[in-house]
């Protein structure tokens, strides 16, 4: 019998360990938005070109984080959470070094792929969340503590980019012209980055517990391997394909005594790969950031400030029976909204690479009071830094009080509706802000922000909720789960090098305009979104799941 959990401790010292070295990452992610658009010119860049390296710097990172993190999660399953997280930490501090002192483009674009190559953290850390979590009850609080620290990371990092580039321009009487800043403009900030990463590494090692339960504790108390049949998709903040690949591991060094060789060991990693391909496990990362939202609709919970809860029955319940013929498990309902997610990844990333562009963009006069669709506000590396932090806060604000009001005040449906019918507004005004007095530039400047902070953090856990109960079966959770985080990656790594292009051949407005023209496609794709096949009930959010024969 599996041991009650019911009572055991909130984890709180092991999570704050976790968080800080979840801090330290974003940090480094989050540093590069500031300033990507100068570095790209002062690389070589032509400016006309800018916009469209600099979008593609910004997305090599997640493109090759997206590559690995299935691997490192495998890895972590053989060798164990700490030292795969720690590698992560450390590729993430080398790579930030190196973008630093990159004198060519290419340069720093290979350093943003080493950084995601390396990074495991992407499955890593909240799978160590997971596995120190007991109680099913401590599981809403424990998921949302990684979205806070993420984005609290976001804003500090943000900041951090915007103040501490170019410090031979910024502060002269600090940093001389000629020193090392004056030669790497962009390695302080790295530097920084890599310092606090650094010290994440080192509490790590010092206090970091290892949470792989195959390597913890490769037998229950009874002295039998792990049961595969107890695996469930309410396995207190557990994936069940990672769970099944430790329980493998766990045989097989039970029956061996322990690897004892590099051979063994790698065999089992790519058994471990293969396995978990089988069972596509996305993790929701810093929701609602559009940089690195990762989501996980097998959940009972999402990790917003206030968890939207979704009951659901374990994966071993027994389907009723149905008078309903099978249905698909990817049914229409399941593919619509799909494509609602996928659409609003696009314009979501490309919103958070574009503005710091366009706010740092020379305009085409000095003075405002004037529409100007061909370039931008003309700021300092300074005012991005400002501005990106404060979007943070409003963030953070929006998330933590503003959003568990509206939804069960709107209900689920009728907001996800609402946002993505209202989610043109944010691009079509932007350009608009250049024909403000300049009393009024940041004010239009934020009111930006916060349109499409506000839009963004309510229809992103609005469409989880509504994908989840569109699914036909817990039983298929996982591949509707993959399919659709495959769907928004792949948007969100065409949408920075593609705004960027537009920004590049016909200037700011047509860049501004093209992303309200695919909102506006996500507006319309609504026509073909049904209400039914959610299954959600209005008003207070939760999921009702239906008995159903499952096809495919």
């Amino acid at each position: 019998m599996p041991r009650d959990t019911s009572n055991d401790a909130f984890p709180t010292k092991q999570l704050i360990i976790i968080g800080i070295c979840r801090f330290s990452e974003p940090i480094a992610f989050n540093s590069i938005l500031a300033y990507s658009y100068l570095m790209v010119k002062d690389l070589g860049i032509p400016a006309d070109e800018a916009s469209f390296y600099s979008g593609l710097l910004v997305s090599a990172y997640a493109v090759a984080e997206a590559f690995t993190a299935l691997a490192w999660g495998a890895i972590s399953d053989v060798y164990g959470r700490k030292p795969v997280a720690l590698l992560g930490l450390a590729g993430v501090a080398l790579s930030s070094v190196m973008f630093g002192c990159a004198q060519t483009y290419w340069v720093a674009l290979v350093a943003r792929l080493i950084g995601g190559a390396l990074n495991g953290n992407v499955a890593i850390m909240q799978t160590m969340v997971a596995e120190v979590v007991t109680n099913p009850e401590h599981e809403p609080r424990a998921y949302a503590t990684q979205p806070f620290v993420w984005t609290l990371g976001g804003i500090i990092g943000s900041a951090m980019g915007g103040y501490l580039a170019k410090p031979a321009v910024f502060y002269p009487h600090l940093f001389s012209p000629t020193g090392i800043f004056g030669r790497y403009p962009y390695l302080l900030p790295n530097l920084v980055a890599a310092f606090m990463i650094l010290l994440a590494i080192l509490q790590g090692v010092l206090f970091l517990e290892e949470t792989n339960p195959a390597l913890k504790n490769p037998t229950k108390p009874n002295g039998h391997e792990p049961d595969l049949e107890s695996i469930d998709e309410r396995t207190p903040l557990r994936h069940a394909a990672l769970d099944r690949t430790r329980a493998s591991v766990s045989r097989a060094s039970i029956s061996r005594g322990s690897f004892s060789s590099f051979r063994e060991r790698r065999n089992s990693v790519l058994a471990a790969i293969r396995e978990v391909r089988k069972r596509p496990s996305f993790l929701e990362e810093g929701l609602p950031m559009p940089i690195d939202s990762r989501f996980d609709i097998r959940r009972t919970s999402f990790g917003t400030m206030h968890s939207i809860t979704l009951p659901q029955p374990p994966l071993r319940h027994r389907l009723q029976p149905s008078t309903r013929p099978p249905q698909k498990t990817f049914n229409y309902t399941v593919i619509m909204i799909t494509v609602s997610l996928a659409i609003m990844c696009y314009h979501q990333m490309a919103f958070i690479s574009l503005m710091p562009i366009w706010i740092l963009d020379t305009p085409l006069s000095p003075h405002f009071n004037h529409l100007d669709l061909q370039g931008g506000l003309g700021f300092s590396l300074h005012d991005v830094g400002t501005y990106l932090a404060v979007n943070g806060v409003i963030a953070l604000f929006i998330q933590g009080f503003i959003f568990p009001i509206f939804v069960s005040k709107v209900g689920v449906w009728k907001s996800f509706v609402w946002m993505i019918v209202l989610y043109p507004t944010c691009y079509i005004l932007v350009p608009f802000i250049t024909a403000l007095p300049e009393y009024l530039i940041s004010p239009g400047v934020y009111f930006a922000f916060i349109l499409q902070g506000f839009f963004s953090i309510v229809v992103f856990p609005c469409a989880l909720i509504l994908l989840k109960n569109a699914t036909p079966s817990p039983l298929v959770l996982g591949r509707v789960n993959g399919m659709s985080m495959s769907a928004c990656c792949l948007a969100r790594t065409l949408s920075s090098p593609l705004v960027g292009l537009m920004y590049t051949l016909g200037g700011s407005g047509t860049a501004w305009f093209s992303l309200a023209a695919v909102a506006a496609a996500g507006g319309l794709q609504l026509f073909w979104v049904p209400k039914e096949g959610t299954q959600a009930d209005g008003r207070s959010g939760r999921l009702r799941v239906v008995s159903a024969q499952v096809v495919g």
